[in-house]
């Protein structure tokens, strides 16, 4: 026979400690709670002690167009200053070249599209595309910047496509294999044929032309490499820019380039540092890379004869350039302007 005192006290027992428990979890939740409103009175008062910065961090990243003020001439940004060979810091080629509010991308090498995102600028404000010449290096990113720039909600309205011979067919490629894909955002209602089919102007050179794009004036020269390359000479508002391309010495670039402001130029061949892991990697590929791209000899000549103002030394081998001994070479051939060394997504203005 069942003791029912025994039962009603266990029964008390029980009923005991979940009132306890309840009353302690209440209290926890309620402390807790506290606790949070606590925590979020503390973040806004510490975004108002840090001014916002958070929030205008995050802004930023959604609108990369407010993180860079407009300059009043040139400003010119490595957004890639590798070579094939390299990896880790380096992208392959691609040099952004602004002037006021108009952009103008020349070539647009792997790791480009993204560069330019990380630099501020969004790849639809980019409308002026150039190519130097058609290695992989200098193009292979062309497809992902030319849907990246229309697929959008404020895509590019225009295009300029300029380059040399085989620029037409890339940009027929890109849009033949993705023709599906470019219908199908059309008839989505995301975008628009402007910019990608419609309102594109494509103009390939040979080197010798001259030609205006969105105020700025363009001047193109045939530079020797192992395929038809051209240099790019910028000009507006009384300053100039030039970009060379890939090249081997030539007497024509001197005169093409004579008083740059600021010269991008072939840096191929700068040294690297004699403790860095490339550098014995470097020495041995020099007498063949020195067939299809200046030496630094050849660089100092050409810059100290052009006169130059700044020059920035991009195509960069792997590894830690060794500006001191670039340097010194460069002076041994009379260049006394001011020796940059390309870092990605650095920018430089023009003076």
């Amino acid at each position: 026979m069942i003791n029912m005192t025994r039962i009603t006290l266990v029964f008390t027992m029980v009923l005991s400690v979940l009132v306890i428990i309840g009353c302690t979890s209440e209290s926890s939740l309620g402390e807790a709670e506290e606790q949070v409103e606590r925590e979020e009175v503390s973040g806004e008062e510490t975004k108002e002690l840090n001014n916002d910065g958070v929030d205008e961090e995050a802004d930023s990243a959604s609108n990369p167009e407010e993180t860079q003020d407009i300059p009043d001439g040139f400003r010119v940004t490595a957004i890639g200053a590798g070579s094939p060979t390299t990896y880790n810091t380096k992208s392959w080629p691609a040099t952004l070249v602004q002037y006021q509010d108009k952009y103008f991308l020349v070539d647009c090498g792997g790791g480009c599209t993204n560069g330019i995102a990380k630099a501020g600028v969004r790849p639809s404000d980019i409308d002026n595309i150039l190519f130097s010449h058609h290695h992989a290096d200098h193009n292979s990113d062309f497809l992902t910047i030319l849907i990246a720039g229309w697929a959008t909600d404020s895509p590019r309205p225009k295009l300029n496509l300029v380059g040399t011979e085989g620029t037409k067919a890339v940009y027929d490629f890109a849009i033949d294999f993705y023709k599906e894909d470019i219908q199908y955002r059309i008839d989505a209602g995301f975008t628009t044929p402007q910019g990608i089919i419609d309102n594109v102007e494509l103009k390939e050179v040979e080197g010798g032309e001259q030609f205006e794009l969105d105020g700025v004036k363009i001047s193109t020269i045939e530079v020797p490499h192992s395929i038809k390359t051209v240099a790019y000479k910028f000009e507006a508002g009384g300053k100039s820019v030039v970009i060379t391309g890939d090249t081997e010495f030539s007497e024509d670039l001197i005169e093409f380039s004579k008083d740059t402001d600021l010269v991008v130029m072939d840096g191929m061949l700068t040294e690297v540092k004699e403790d860095d892991p490339s550098y014995s990697m470097f020495q041995k590929l020099k007498p063949n890379l020195s067939r299809a791209h200046m030496t630094l000899e050849e660089i100092g000549k050409t810059a100290a004869e052009g006169n130059y103002k700044q020059m920035v030394l991009t195509h960069l081998f792997n590894g830690e350039m060794d500006k001191e001994l670039t340097t010194e070479v460069l002076r041994k051939q009379g260049y006394e302007g001011e020796v940059i060394i390309a870092e990605s997504l650095k920018a430089y203005e023009v003076d």
